[in-house]
């Protein structure tokens, strides 16, 4: 899977204790004024339809297989800026998005 993250995403993970059997989780839902959302968390389970998306280090990105259809080509950033900071995932493959870019279509 061609998933890029950046060395910021990275450290920030590192920040929620991502390593050590501790992953992030990303899955699609059906969401939002585009039709589809990202869910993320911090998890330590695999489950039978998990896979994993992504691999550097102690990083660890896992998904559901049928998310990752819609994960492929995911860039992910961390922002510290003042008026919204957070992580930023980024879908080349998204066809459209809402204005305030947490919700796409493919």
């Amino acid at each position: 899977m061609n998933l890029q993250i950046t060395e910021k995403a990275k450290e920030k993970l590192r920040e929620y204790r991502v390593g050590n059997g501790r992953f992030l989780r990303i899955a699609v839902v059906s969401g939002g004024c585009s039709g589809m959302t990202y869910n993320a968390s911090v998890d330590e389970s695999v489950g039978d339809q998990d896979e994993i998306i992504y691999e550097d280090g102690d990083v660890k990105i896992i998904a559901e297989k049928r998310a990752s259809l819609f994960l492929e080509g995911l860039h992910i950033d961390f922002s510290d800026d003042l008026i919204q900071s957070g992580f930023r995932l980024t879908n080349p493959n998204a066809s459209a998005s809402c204005a305030c870019g947490s919700s796409f279509a493919v």
